[in-house]
Order: structure tokens, then C-alpha cells, then sequence
């Protein structure tokens, strides 16, 4: 397990360890003692997995309140997506800022995203499974939401959104939170 990129110095992109044998391919999502020698101090509560059977499908933008922190490990088991990061620290001078990041079943990567940002996914192929840990119980209520459309935003989406629940799709603009 390595970092291969920081994102805005908290956020990282992480290689996971893998090797395929005769059996076929195994990979290593969660090891808690080489993610603190990465620094990252992360302990799954929570662990789901979210089926997306139709490119375009969209999740986000989500966020843990600063009353509620928490933090979110990404991986694809099957199909590719993009993935993003987005700065929601007031203070911060990258705040709004974000960054798209391409994860597959194939290349290994996973994102961390820890308290302070957001975090929203588009699969861009049919048939993604992601796999979704967070050091935190969550779901409606317990996390924050931002409207995809936010134009102080300006997420750059790489296909058209075709599926979009209305939880995401209704989440308030930044002037309504």
C-alpha cells in the first residue's frame, strides 16, 4: 500500500496491494497498520457496497458536519468511475476546489477522504460495485449535503448524469446551508 497522490495534503490516492495466482486476483483494501505507517489513522465502522448497473449513475456531493467528522475509504470491486474530492473548508485557500480522480476494478486505487471535504462519484461504465468504508455509523441525516450543480463548484463531469436519487439530486446549493 502506497500513496501515490496527495490531494490537497489531507485527501490522498491510495495503490492497494495485489497479486493474482492461479486462483485469480486478491487485493487488499483495509490494513490498519500500514495505513498508519501512511499516516492515516482510519478504523472502518461501516462498510457497504452500492451497485450501479447504468453508466451515468451519481452519488454526492456528501460530507461529514464538523459536529459529526468522519472519514471514507473508495475502491471499485467491479467497472470504472470518476471520483471526487471537494474542499469544503471555509479557511482553507483551496476551499470549492476539487479534483476527479479515475478508479476502476483494474487499477488498484483507492481515494480517502477525511473530514473537511466532500466526496461525489459518477460511474462511467455499467455494472460498477463500489465498495464504500467510513470510521463512522452514517447515512440520511448524519451527512451533509451539497447539490452536484453548484456553480461556486463547477464539477466538470466526464457523462451525463442518467440516475440520480432524489436525495442527492433535491441537496440544498452552499447559499441554502
Amino acid at each position: 500500500m502506497e500513496i501515490v497522490k496527495s490531494i490537497f495534503e489531507e485527501a490522498k490516492l491510495i495503490k492497494t496491494v495485489s497479486r493474482t495466482d492461479n486462483r485469480g486476483p486478491m487485493r487488499v483494501i483495509g490494513n490498519d497498520e500500514r495505513q498508519r505507517a501512511l499516516g492515516i489513522n482510519f478504523m472502518p465502522h461501516e462498510t457497504r457496497t452500492y451497485t450501479m448497473p447504468r453508466t451515468g449513475t451519481f452519488f454526492g456531493i456528501h460530507f461529514q458536519p464538523t459536529e459529526r467528522p468522519g472519514a471514507k475509504l473508495i475502491s471499485l470491486i467491479t467497472g470504472r468511475g470518476t471520483d471526487f474530492i471537494i474542499d469544503l473548508r471555509p479557511d482553507s485557500p483551496t476551499y470549492l476546489k476539487w479534483e476527479a480522480i479515475e478508479l476502476s476494478a483494474d487499477n488498484d486505487l483507492m481515494t480517502y477522504v477525511p473530514t473537511g471535504f466532500g466526496h461525489a462519484f459518477l460511474s462511467t461504465s455499467d455494472d460498477v460495485i463500489m465498495l464504500y468504508q467510513t470510521d463512522f455509523h452514517g447515512g440520511k441525516g448524519y451527512t451533509g449535503r451539497l447539490n452536484y450543480k453548484e456553480s461556486s463548484i463547477g464539477l466538470k463531469l466526464p457523462t451525463p448524469v442518467a440516475e440520480i436519487a432524489d436525495y442527492d439530486a433535491e441537496a440544498p446549493f452552499l447559499n441554502d446551508i
